[in-house]
């Protein structure tokens, strides 16, 4: 895959023009409705999150699912700047904690900081239903740079997987195990699961016979929310991340005396 398309495909989904359905007056209203999405400290541990939000021209009202037992307090919009502020608190054992995000919210999209006094994260949340046609060419972007990865797989000779350009770096076997790693990762949260990350393939066995399965089968796991079933945030960093990394199998390709795909 090249960068471009990967450019293509999130400008198809993060455009200045409207990408998420609205109708009448939610189409003049930014903010009323259903908003999904993730917040996390980092890009590869994430909790979803669901808002209710409704929305009267000055104050922002509404209800909030997870992670924990959570619940709305205020929020505000500022429709000049698109800015965004969410008071949630959250309970647990002790007293509830507050969090609030803010961030700034266009076309249907938000995206900011989360900060609960203690540390700092981000948060991600869209509005709606996604466009077809832009979901489409997420899945055909997806298509075309795992392909690649799995076609890389098959090219190179099982006694290379063991070869790293540097001491520091990945063998190719691991690079491939991490890979699928991150398919059941995201793919696992674009269906809605709230799971963590964790790399059991690629602490495991990472000779050719035993990656080319379990690449064949976690691909597998990204065949249904890449259909338009799945959460747009967590698809959209998987073709990221697996086109970042197929950017240094290309490297490593290279080194090994091969042509990479593509």
């Amino acid at each position: 895959m090249t960068s471009r398309a990967l450019l293509i495909a999130c400008a198809t989904l993060f455009s200045t023009q409207p990408t998420f359905a609205q109708s009448g007056a939610a189409a003049s209203d930014p903010i009323s409705g259903t908003w999904t999405g993730d917040i996390g400290l980092d890009l590869t541990n994430r909790n979803s999150i669901k808002f209710e939000l409704k929305y009267d021209g000055k104050a922002i009202s509404g209800t909030v699912t997870g992670p924990g037992s959570a619940e709305f307090k205020s929020g505000t919009f500022d429709p000049t700047t698109g800015a965004l502020r969410l008071e949630v608190d959250v309970r647990d054992d002790a007293a509830p904690t507050r969090f609030v995000f803010e961030g700034v919210a266009v076309n249907g999209t938000a995206t900011g900081q989360v900060n609960d006094g203690k540390q700092t994260g981000s948060f991600r949340i869209t509005r709606g239903t996604p466009d077809p046609a832009a979901i489409a060419e997420l899945r055909r972007s997806f298509a075309e740079v795992s392909g690649n990865v799995t076609k890389a797989l098959e090219l190179v000779p099982a006694d290379k997987y063991s070869y790293r350009p540097v001491a520091t770096v990945r063998t190719f076997g691991q690079l491939i195990a991490h890979i699928a790693d991150s398919y059941n990762y995201y793919c696992a949260r674009a269906a809605g699961s709230a799971v963590q990350w964790s790399d059991p393939i690629e602490k495991g066995s990472t000779d050719k016979a035993t990656l080319a399965q379990k690449l064949r089968q976690s691909l597998e796991t990204c065949a249904a929310p890449y259909s338009g079933t799945g959460q747009t945030a967590p698809m959209v960093d998987n073709l990221g991340h697996t086109n970042l990394h197929y950017g240094n199998i290309i490297t490593y390709l290279r080194m090994l005396g091969l042509v990479p795909p593509g």
